[in-house]
Protein backbone atom coordinates (compact mmCIF):
# COMPACT_ATOMS: atom_id res chain seq x y z
CA UNK A 1 0.00 0.00 0.00
CA UNK A 2 1.30 3.37 -1.31
CA UNK A 3 1.92 6.61 1.12
CA UNK A 4 1.72 10.21 0.96
CA UNK A 5 4.77 12.37 0.90
CA UNK A 6 3.22 13.75 3.90
CA UNK A 7 2.94 10.45 5.70
CA UNK A 8 6.51 8.99 4.08
CA UNK A 9 8.21 12.77 5.53
CA UNK A 10 6.38 12.06 8.89
CA UNK A 11 7.58 8.43 9.42
CA UNK A 12 11.22 9.15 8.23
CA UNK A 13 11.00 11.83 10.94
CA UNK A 14 9.55 9.89 13.59
CA UNK A 15 11.41 6.64 13.00
CA UNK A 16 14.42 8.50 13.51
CA UNK A 17 13.89 10.01 16.77
CA UNK A 18 12.60 6.62 17.72
CA UNK A 19 16.07 4.78 16.36
CA UNK A 20 17.80 7.66 18.53
CA UNK A 21 15.80 6.78 21.49
CA UNK A 22 16.63 3.00 21.23
CA UNK A 23 19.66 3.23 20.24
CA UNK A 24 21.11 6.03 22.73
CA UNK A 25 21.67 3.67 25.75
CA UNK A 26 23.81 0.98 23.74
CA UNK A 27 25.85 3.78 22.07
CA UNK A 28 30.10 3.06 22.33
CA UNK A 29 30.15 6.90 23.28
CA UNK A 30 26.98 7.03 25.27
CA UNK A 31 28.56 7.17 28.95
CA UNK A 32 26.19 4.87 30.09
CA UNK A 33 26.81 3.87 34.01
CA UNK A 34 25.16 0.59 33.73
CA UNK A 35 24.46 -0.88 29.64
CA UNK A 36 21.98 -3.42 28.94
CA UNK A 37 23.54 -6.19 27.68
CA UNK A 38 19.71 -8.08 27.25
CA UNK A 39 18.70 -7.01 23.48
CA UNK A 40 16.45 -3.80 23.86
CA UNK A 41 12.93 -4.30 22.82
CA UNK A 42 11.69 -0.94 24.29
CA UNK A 43 12.31 2.27 25.78
CA UNK A 44 14.59 2.17 28.82
CA UNK A 45 15.61 4.81 31.89
CA UNK A 46 19.22 4.98 32.10
CA UNK A 47 22.33 7.39 33.52
CA UNK A 48 25.23 8.81 31.89
CA UNK A 49 27.95 10.22 32.86
CA UNK A 50 28.69 14.04 32.52
CA UNK A 51 30.19 16.72 33.53
CA UNK A 52 33.64 16.06 32.78
CA UNK A 53 36.32 15.83 34.93
CA UNK A 54 35.51 18.46 37.01
CA UNK A 55 32.04 18.30 36.90
CA UNK A 56 31.22 14.88 37.46
CA UNK A 57 27.19 13.99 38.22
CA UNK A 58 24.73 11.29 36.61
CA UNK A 59 22.47 13.04 34.36
CA UNK A 60 19.02 11.32 34.20
CA UNK A 61 17.72 9.74 30.65
CA UNK A 62 13.98 9.44 31.02
CA UNK A 63 12.75 6.39 28.57
CA UNK A 64 12.63 7.28 25.50
CA UNK A 65 14.13 10.56 25.45
CA UNK A 66 16.50 11.26 22.37
CA UNK A 67 19.89 12.67 21.31
CA UNK A 68 21.72 15.16 19.65
CA UNK A 69 21.09 13.40 16.46
CA UNK A 70 17.32 14.40 16.82
CA UNK A 71 17.88 17.92 18.20
CA UNK A 72 19.48 18.53 15.21
CA UNK A 73 17.00 16.96 12.49
CA UNK A 74 14.74 19.66 14.40
CA UNK A 75 16.90 22.22 14.28
CA UNK A 76 17.77 21.72 10.59
CA UNK A 77 14.03 21.77 10.44
CA UNK A 78 12.86 24.55 11.83
CA UNK A 79 15.96 26.74 9.88
CA UNK A 80 14.32 25.48 6.93
CA UNK A 81 11.03 26.97 7.68
CA UNK A 82 12.90 30.36 7.31
CA UNK A 83 13.21 30.07 3.08
CA UNK A 84 15.86 31.97 2.05
CA UNK A 85 17.68 32.79 5.06
CA UNK A 86 18.12 29.05 6.43
CA UNK A 87 21.61 28.98 6.54
CA UNK A 88 22.01 31.94 8.12
CA UNK A 89 19.21 31.02 10.72
CA UNK A 90 21.36 27.40 11.08
CA UNK A 91 24.33 28.74 12.23
CA UNK A 92 23.58 31.96 13.78
CA UNK A 93 20.75 30.82 15.96
CA UNK A 94 20.38 27.00 16.02
CA UNK A 95 23.93 25.86 16.16
CA UNK A 96 24.49 28.59 19.36
CA UNK A 97 21.51 28.03 21.10
CA UNK A 98 22.10 23.94 20.83
CA UNK A 99 25.57 24.55 22.67
CA UNK A 100 22.77 25.62 25.62
CA UNK A 101 20.46 22.34 25.81
CA UNK A 102 22.69 19.65 23.53
CA UNK A 103 22.48 16.04 25.08
CA UNK A 104 25.57 13.76 23.90
CA UNK A 105 26.53 16.29 21.55
CA UNK A 106 29.94 15.15 19.01
CA UNK A 107 33.01 17.36 19.95
CA UNK A 108 33.50 18.29 15.84
CA UNK A 109 29.90 19.89 16.32
CA UNK A 110 30.45 21.43 19.66
CA UNK A 111 33.97 23.03 18.77
CA UNK A 112 31.67 24.60 15.25
CA UNK A 113 28.96 25.80 17.16
CA UNK A 114 30.95 27.48 19.59
CA UNK A 115 33.17 29.05 16.92
CA UNK A 116 29.59 30.56 15.60
CA UNK A 117 28.31 31.52 18.73
CA UNK A 118 31.54 33.51 18.63
CA UNK A 119 30.22 34.95 14.85
CA UNK A 120 33.38 33.06 13.86
CA UNK A 121 33.61 30.80 10.93
CA UNK A 122 35.54 27.14 12.23
CA UNK A 123 37.92 27.75 9.21
CA UNK A 124 38.56 31.63 9.82
CA UNK A 125 42.47 31.98 9.65
CA UNK A 126 42.38 35.25 11.24
CA UNK A 127 40.61 34.19 14.62
CA UNK A 128 41.48 30.31 15.11
CA UNK A 129 44.83 28.78 15.33
CA UNK A 130 46.33 26.51 12.64
CA UNK A 131 45.38 23.23 14.82
CA UNK A 132 41.99 24.49 15.05
CA UNK A 133 41.42 25.23 11.19
CA UNK A 134 43.06 21.59 10.55
CA UNK A 135 40.87 19.94 13.39
CA UNK A 136 38.05 20.95 11.18
CA UNK A 137 38.96 20.17 8.00
CA UNK A 138 40.04 16.76 9.44
CA UNK A 139 36.52 16.25 11.13
CA UNK A 140 35.08 13.64 9.07
CA UNK A 141 32.24 12.32 11.46
CA UNK A 142 28.61 11.01 10.54
CA UNK A 143 27.34 14.86 12.58
CA UNK A 144 25.90 15.83 9.29
CA UNK A 145 24.50 12.72 7.66
CA UNK A 146 22.49 12.61 10.69
CA UNK A 147 20.38 15.62 11.17
CA UNK A 148 19.87 16.21 7.16
CA UNK A 149 16.50 14.52 6.50
CA UNK A 150 14.51 17.73 6.24
CA UNK A 151 16.68 19.15 3.21
CA UNK A 152 14.88 16.22 1.49
CA UNK A 153 11.44 17.22 2.15
CA UNK A 154 11.88 20.58 1.35
CA UNK A 155 13.51 20.05 -2.37
CA UNK A 156 12.89 16.21 -2.86
CA UNK A 157 11.92 16.77 -7.16
CA UNK A 158 14.99 18.44 -7.32
CA UNK A 159 18.25 16.49 -6.52
CA UNK A 160 20.80 18.98 -7.05
CA UNK A 161 19.25 21.36 -4.48
CA UNK A 162 19.15 18.96 -2.34
CA UNK A 163 22.96 18.25 -2.86
CA UNK A 164 23.75 21.90 -2.62
CA UNK A 165 21.94 22.58 0.87
CA UNK A 166 23.16 19.05 2.48
CA UNK A 167 26.81 20.36 1.80
CA UNK A 168 25.73 23.66 2.60
CA UNK A 169 24.53 22.55 6.22
CA UNK A 170 27.63 20.36 6.58
CA UNK A 171 29.66 22.81 5.87
CA UNK A 172 29.51 24.39 8.93
CA UNK A 173 30.72 22.15 11.24
CA UNK A 174 32.54 19.37 9.34
CA UNK A 175 34.77 20.19 6.59
CA UNK A 176 36.37 16.40 5.56
CA UNK A 177 35.13 14.99 2.46
CA UNK A 178 34.20 11.48 4.52
CA UNK A 179 31.72 13.72 6.44
CA UNK A 180 29.95 15.53 3.11
CA UNK A 181 30.01 12.19 0.66
CA UNK A 182 28.15 10.28 3.56
CA UNK A 183 25.70 13.01 4.29
CA UNK A 184 25.40 13.03 0.37
CA UNK A 185 24.52 9.66 -0.02
CA UNK A 186 22.39 9.46 2.87
CA UNK A 187 20.25 12.40 1.39
CA UNK A 188 20.26 10.15 -2.10
CA UNK A 189 19.41 6.84 -0.10
CA UNK A 190 16.10 8.96 1.62
CA UNK A 191 15.38 10.65 -1.74
CA UNK A 192 14.94 7.13 -3.71
CA UNK A 193 12.88 5.67 -0.90
CA UNK A 194 10.70 8.58 -0.15
CA UNK A 195 9.84 8.66 -4.23
CA UNK A 196 8.84 4.94 -4.16
CA UNK A 197 5.44 3.48 -4.28
CA UNK A 198 6.14 0.11 -4.09
CA UNK A 199 8.73 -2.30 -1.86
CA UNK A 200 12.56 -2.14 -3.67
CA UNK A 201 13.27 -5.70 -4.18
CA UNK A 202 16.31 -6.87 -2.33
CA UNK A 203 19.07 -4.93 -2.01
CA UNK A 204 17.88 -2.51 -5.33
CA UNK A 205 18.10 0.55 -3.18
CA UNK A 206 22.29 0.05 -3.25
CA UNK A 207 21.67 -0.85 -7.05
CA UNK A 208 20.56 2.70 -7.67
CA UNK A 209 23.25 4.47 -5.52
CA UNK A 210 26.35 2.81 -7.10
CA UNK A 211 24.67 3.77 -10.76
CA UNK A 212 23.75 7.20 -9.55
CA UNK A 213 26.48 9.12 -8.46
CA UNK A 214 24.61 12.45 -8.08
CA UNK A 215 25.73 12.19 -4.09
CA UNK A 216 29.58 11.95 -5.32
CA UNK A 217 29.88 15.15 -7.09
CA UNK A 218 31.04 18.27 -5.02
CA UNK A 219 28.50 21.02 -5.38
CA UNK A 220 29.75 24.25 -6.12
CA UNK A 221 28.43 26.04 -3.26
CA UNK A 222 29.40 29.44 -1.85
CA UNK A 223 33.20 30.32 -2.32
CA UNK A 224 34.30 26.69 -2.23
CA UNK A 225 37.70 27.11 -3.69
CA UNK A 226 38.75 29.16 -1.42
CA UNK A 227 37.21 26.85 1.23
CA UNK A 228 39.08 24.25 -0.27
CA UNK A 229 42.45 26.06 -0.49
CA UNK A 230 41.86 26.40 3.40
CA UNK A 231 41.76 22.96 3.72
CA UNK A 232 45.00 22.38 1.55
CA UNK A 233 46.98 25.03 3.64
CA UNK A 234 46.04 24.13 6.93
CA UNK A 235 44.92 20.05 6.68
CA UNK A 236 47.52 19.58 4.43
CA UNK A 237 45.72 17.51 1.64
CA UNK A 238 44.53 18.06 -1.80
CA UNK A 239 40.73 18.72 -1.29
CA UNK A 240 39.86 17.15 -5.26
CA UNK A 241 41.89 14.40 -4.32
CA UNK A 242 40.93 13.47 -1.37
CA UNK A 243 37.52 14.05 -2.27
CA UNK A 244 37.63 11.26 -5.20
CA UNK A 245 39.72 8.73 -2.94
CA UNK A 246 36.70 9.30 -0.65
CA UNK A 247 34.15 8.75 -3.59
CA UNK A 248 35.92 5.54 -4.22
CA UNK A 249 36.29 3.97 -0.74
CA UNK A 250 32.00 4.93 -0.27
CA UNK A 251 31.70 3.09 -3.87
CA UNK A 252 33.76 -0.02 -2.36
CA UNK A 253 31.66 -0.23 0.73
CA UNK A 254 28.51 -0.21 -1.45
CA UNK A 255 29.78 -2.99 -3.22
CA UNK A 256 30.44 -5.13 -0.02
CA UNK A 257 27.23 -4.22 1.27
CA UNK A 258 25.55 -5.30 -2.28
CA UNK A 259 27.76 -8.58 -2.22
CA UNK A 260 26.32 -9.69 0.96
CA UNK A 261 23.12 -9.01 0.28
CA UNK A 262 23.16 -11.27 -2.91
CA UNK A 263 23.85 -13.70 -0.49
CA UNK A 264 20.70 -14.02 0.64
CA UNK A 265 19.90 -15.96 3.96
CA UNK A 266 23.48 -16.95 3.71
CA UNK A 267 24.79 -13.26 4.25
CA UNK A 268 26.93 -13.34 7.94
CA UNK A 269 25.76 -10.02 9.28
CA UNK A 270 28.18 -9.13 11.63
CA UNK A 271 31.10 -10.35 9.04
CA UNK A 272 29.82 -7.75 6.44
CA UNK A 273 29.54 -5.13 9.53
CA UNK A 274 33.19 -6.06 10.07
CA UNK A 275 34.28 -5.52 6.75
CA UNK A 276 32.27 -2.19 6.59
CA UNK A 277 34.61 -0.88 9.40
CA UNK A 278 31.15 -0.61 11.76
CA UNK A 279 33.04 -2.57 14.84
CA UNK A 280 35.74 -0.07 14.48
CA UNK A 281 36.10 2.51 16.71
CA UNK A 282 38.97 4.49 14.78
CA UNK A 283 36.19 4.53 11.55
CA UNK A 284 33.00 3.37 12.57
CA UNK A 285 32.00 6.92 13.25
CA UNK A 286 32.82 7.84 9.83
CA UNK A 287 29.89 9.87 7.40
CA UNK A 288 30.37 7.24 4.57
CA UNK A 289 30.70 4.43 6.83
CA UNK A 290 27.75 5.14 8.62
CA UNK A 291 25.80 5.81 5.68
CA UNK A 292 26.78 2.63 4.13
CA UNK A 293 26.26 0.71 7.29
CA UNK A 294 22.90 1.84 7.75
CA UNK A 295 21.66 1.56 4.36
CA UNK A 296 23.13 -1.92 4.22
CA UNK A 297 21.05 -2.58 7.62
CA UNK A 298 18.21 -0.99 6.45
CA UNK A 299 18.28 -3.05 2.59
CA UNK A 300 18.37 -6.45 5.08
CA UNK A 301 15.72 -6.12 7.01
CA UNK A 302 13.89 -4.22 4.38
CA UNK A 303 10.28 -6.36 4.83
CA UNK A 304 10.34 -6.02 8.88
CA UNK A 305 11.23 -2.14 9.56
CA UNK A 306 10.96 -2.51 13.10
CA UNK A 307 13.62 -5.04 13.45
CA UNK A 308 16.05 -3.23 11.09
CA UNK A 309 15.77 -0.47 14.26
CA UNK A 310 15.99 -3.02 16.78
CA UNK A 311 18.54 -5.10 14.86
CA UNK A 312 20.41 -1.75 14.81
CA UNK A 313 19.63 -0.49 18.27
CA UNK A 314 21.54 -3.01 20.10
CA UNK A 315 25.07 -3.81 17.69
CA UNK A 316 27.83 -4.20 20.22
CA UNK A 317 30.42 -1.29 20.10
CA UNK A 318 28.87 0.53 17.13
CA UNK A 319 27.77 3.95 16.84
CA UNK A 320 23.96 2.89 17.67
CA UNK A 321 22.04 6.05 18.32
CA UNK A 322 23.58 7.53 15.15
CA UNK A 323 22.86 3.92 12.99
CA UNK A 324 19.50 3.09 14.50
CA UNK A 325 18.55 6.85 14.05
CA UNK A 326 19.29 6.78 10.08
CA UNK A 327 17.99 3.44 9.86
CA UNK A 328 14.54 4.62 11.18
CA UNK A 329 14.60 7.86 8.95
CA UNK A 330 15.27 5.42 5.60
CA UNK A 331 12.33 2.78 6.77
CA UNK A 332 9.60 5.92 7.59
CA UNK A 333 10.55 7.22 3.91
CA UNK A 334 9.43 4.29 2.42
CA UNK A 335 6.54 2.86 4.92
CA UNK A 336 5.79 5.95 6.62
CA UNK A 337 4.16 5.83 10.07
CA UNK A 338 1.88 2.79 10.44
CA UNK A 339 4.65 0.41 10.91
CA UNK A 340 5.52 1.50 14.11
CA UNK A 341 4.60 -0.29 16.87
CA UNK A 342 2.21 1.74 19.89
CA UNK A 343 4.89 0.57 22.08
CA UNK A 344 7.33 3.00 20.37
CA UNK A 345 5.04 5.83 19.70
CA UNK A 346 6.14 7.06 23.21
CA UNK A 347 9.06 8.19 22.39
CA UNK A 348 10.02 11.87 23.46
CA UNK A 349 8.01 14.46 21.21
CA UNK A 350 5.87 12.30 19.11
CA UNK A 351 3.40 15.07 17.71
CA UNK A 352 6.08 17.28 16.93
CA UNK A 353 7.52 15.99 14.39
CA UNK A 354 3.86 15.77 12.56
CA UNK A 355 3.89 19.50 13.38
CA UNK A 356 7.18 20.23 11.82
CA UNK A 357 5.92 18.48 8.80
CA UNK A 358 2.74 20.53 8.28
CA UNK A 359 4.99 23.45 8.68
CA UNK A 360 7.50 22.71 6.02
CA UNK A 361 4.63 21.53 3.24
CA UNK A 362 2.69 24.68 3.88
CA UNK A 363 5.90 27.08 4.13
CA UNK A 364 4.67 29.03 6.95
CA UNK A 365 6.34 29.17 10.35
CA UNK A 366 3.98 30.23 12.88
CA UNK A 367 6.24 30.13 16.21
CA UNK A 368 8.11 33.31 15.22
CA UNK A 369 7.40 36.83 14.17
CA UNK A 370 9.54 37.80 11.09
CA UNK A 371 8.96 41.52 12.22
CA UNK A 372 9.25 40.64 15.63
CA UNK A 373 13.32 40.92 17.32
CA UNK A 374 14.57 37.71 19.91
CA UNK A 375 17.03 36.92 22.07
CA UNK A 376 19.09 34.01 22.02
CA UNK A 377 17.87 31.07 23.71
CA UNK A 378 20.17 31.59 27.33
CA UNK A 379 19.63 29.44 30.61
CA UNK A 380 21.82 31.16 32.86
CA UNK A 381 19.32 34.08 32.28
CA UNK A 382 16.13 32.49 32.01
CA UNK A 383 16.65 30.18 35.16
CA UNK A 384 15.54 32.73 36.95
CA UNK A 385 12.24 31.74 35.99
CA UNK A 386 9.45 30.04 38.09
CA UNK A 387 7.65 26.78 36.92
CA UNK A 388 4.68 27.52 34.57
CA UNK A 389 6.19 30.98 33.08
CA UNK A 390 6.95 31.17 29.74
CA UNK A 391 9.61 33.58 27.85
CA UNK A 392 10.44 34.23 23.96
CA UNK A 393 13.29 33.67 22.34
CA UNK A 394 15.47 32.40 19.39
CA UNK A 395 15.09 29.64 18.35
CA UNK A 396 12.28 28.19 19.67
CA UNK A 397 9.62 31.10 20.10
CA UNK A 398 7.33 30.83 23.36
CA UNK A 399 8.98 28.45 25.76
CA UNK A 400 7.24 27.27 28.95
CA UNK A 401 8.96 26.50 32.31
CA UNK A 402 7.74 22.99 33.15
CA UNK A 403 9.96 20.99 35.64
CA UNK A 404 13.28 21.42 37.62
CA UNK A 405 14.89 18.71 38.98
CA UNK A 406 18.42 17.56 40.28
CA UNK A 407 20.67 15.30 38.65
CA UNK A 408 22.81 13.40 41.37
CA UNK A 409 26.52 15.25 41.60
CA UNK A 410 29.66 12.78 42.12
CA UNK A 411 31.17 15.52 44.52
CA UNK A 412 29.33 16.53 47.69
CA UNK A 413 30.48 20.23 47.01
CA UNK A 414 28.47 20.73 44.50
CA UNK A 415 24.56 20.46 42.53
CA UNK A 416 23.59 20.22 39.07
CA UNK A 417 19.63 21.19 38.14
CA UNK A 418 18.07 20.38 35.12
CA UNK A 419 15.20 22.73 33.44
CA UNK A 420 13.02 21.58 31.00
CA UNK A 421 10.88 23.69 28.59
CA UNK A 422 8.27 23.14 26.25
CA UNK A 423 7.85 24.89 23.19
CA UNK A 424 4.32 26.21 22.41
CA UNK A 425 4.43 23.36 19.58
CA UNK A 426 5.36 20.30 21.44
CA UNK A 427 9.52 20.20 21.68
CA UNK A 428 10.82 19.23 24.92
CA UNK A 429 14.51 21.39 26.26
CA UNK A 430 16.80 20.03 28.78
CA UNK A 431 19.14 22.37 29.94
CA UNK A 432 21.32 22.21 33.28
CA UNK A 433 23.06 24.81 35.42
CA UNK A 434 25.82 23.58 37.92
CA UNK A 435 26.37 24.85 41.24
CA UNK A 436 29.27 24.58 43.80
CA UNK A 437 28.18 24.94 47.32
CA UNK A 438 29.86 27.66 48.79
CA UNK A 439 31.30 27.98 52.61
CA UNK A 440 28.78 31.28 53.05
CA UNK A 441 24.98 28.60 53.12
CA UNK A 442 23.40 32.07 51.61
CA UNK A 443 24.98 32.41 48.39
CA UNK A 444 27.04 29.60 46.01
CA UNK A 445 28.51 30.43 42.87
CA UNK A 446 27.07 29.08 39.45
CA UNK A 447 28.46 27.94 36.48
CA UNK A 448 27.17 27.11 33.12
CA UNK A 449 27.75 23.33 31.88
CA UNK A 450 30.05 23.54 29.26
CA UNK A 451 33.20 20.40 29.31
CA UNK A 452 34.88 22.26 26.63
CA UNK A 453 36.22 24.95 29.02
CA UNK A 454 35.70 23.39 32.66
CA UNK A 455 38.23 24.46 35.31
CA UNK A 456 39.49 23.46 38.27
CA UNK A 457 39.79 27.25 39.24
CA UNK A 458 37.05 28.01 41.18
CA UNK A 459 35.87 31.76 41.95
CA UNK A 460 33.97 33.40 44.86
CA UNK A 461 31.14 35.74 43.75
CA UNK A 462 33.02 38.42 44.45
CA UNK A 463 35.90 37.12 42.20
CA UNK A 464 33.63 37.24 39.32
CA UNK A 465 31.83 40.46 40.21
CA UNK A 466 35.82 42.19 40.09
CA UNK A 467 36.62 40.66 36.82
CA UNK A 468 33.06 41.52 35.21
CA UNK A 469 34.10 45.31 36.50
CA UNK A 470 37.74 45.33 34.47
CA UNK A 471 36.10 43.47 31.63
CA UNK A 472 32.86 46.36 31.13
CA UNK A 473 33.41 46.99 27.34
CA UNK A 474 33.97 43.26 27.01
CA UNK A 475 30.72 41.27 25.24
CA UNK A 476 30.98 38.14 27.54
CA UNK A 477 33.51 38.17 30.18
CA UNK A 478 32.47 35.00 31.15
CA UNK A 479 34.07 33.00 28.10
CA UNK A 480 37.01 35.57 28.53
CA UNK A 481 37.50 33.67 32.12
CA UNK A 482 37.34 30.19 30.65
CA UNK A 483 39.84 31.38 28.29
CA UNK A 484 42.12 32.46 31.16
CA UNK A 485 41.54 29.60 33.27
CA UNK A 486 43.03 27.21 30.39
CA UNK A 487 45.97 29.11 30.24
CA UNK A 488 46.80 29.14 33.90
CA UNK A 489 45.93 25.33 33.96
CA UNK A 490 48.12 24.80 30.88
CA UNK A 491 50.42 26.64 32.89
CA UNK A 492 50.77 24.87 36.03
CA UNK A 493 50.84 21.53 33.62
CA UNK A 494 53.56 22.69 31.90
CA UNK A 495 52.26 21.84 28.59
CA UNK A 496 51.52 25.46 26.93
CA UNK A 497 52.50 25.38 23.14
CA UNK A 498 53.36 27.92 20.83
CA UNK A 499 49.92 26.82 18.90
CA UNK A 500 48.13 26.95 21.65
CA UNK A 501 49.51 30.50 22.92
CA UNK A 502 48.55 31.91 19.43
CA UNK A 503 44.95 30.51 19.47
CA UNK A 504 44.59 32.69 22.81
CA UNK A 505 45.66 35.04 21.49
CA UNK A 506 43.18 35.35 18.54
CA UNK A 507 40.67 34.82 20.78
CA UNK A 508 41.96 37.95 22.94
CA UNK A 509 41.75 39.38 19.99
CA UNK A 510 38.17 38.95 19.45
CA UNK A 511 36.95 40.29 22.56
CA UNK A 512 39.28 43.57 21.67
CA UNK A 513 40.51 43.39 25.23
CA UNK A 514 43.54 45.87 26.25
CA UNK A 515 46.86 44.70 27.03
CA UNK A 516 45.69 46.55 30.50
CA UNK A 517 42.56 44.34 31.30
CA UNK A 518 44.77 41.40 30.90
CA UNK A 519 47.33 42.40 33.40
CA UNK A 520 44.95 43.55 35.65
CA UNK A 521 42.60 40.40 35.76
CA UNK A 522 46.00 38.45 35.99
CA UNK A 523 46.96 40.03 38.99
CA UNK A 524 43.71 39.50 40.67
CA UNK A 525 43.08 35.80 39.99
Amino acid sequence: MSCSKKEKYTGALIGAAIGDALGWPNEQNSKNIRKNRNSIRTYVEWNRRAGGKYWPHEEKICAGEYSDDTQLIIATARSLLRGRQWSNFFRQAELPAWLKYERGGGGATKRAAQKWANNISPWDEKSNSPLEIKDYFMAGGNGVAMRILPHIFRNEENAEKIMEQVVLNGMYTHGHPRALIGAMLYAMAVRTLIQQDVVLSYGELIDVLIEEKQWSKLPEVNNIAIWKSEAERYAQYDYDRMWNECVIETINYLKIAKEALNQGILDLRDDTLQKLGCYNSKINGAGNVSAVVSIYLFSKYADDPTMAIYETANLSNADTDTLASMVGGLAGALNGKDWIPIELRGVQDYSLFEYLVEQMMDEKCDFLNSDKKYKLFNNEKMATLKIGESIECLPFGEITLKEIREDKPKRADMYVKVYIWKTAYGQTIFSRKIGKKALNLEQSVQYEVNEKHSSEILFTVQNLRDIKQILIKVSDANDFVEILCEIMKMKEENRISKEQIDGMKSKWRQYKMTKKQIVNIYELL
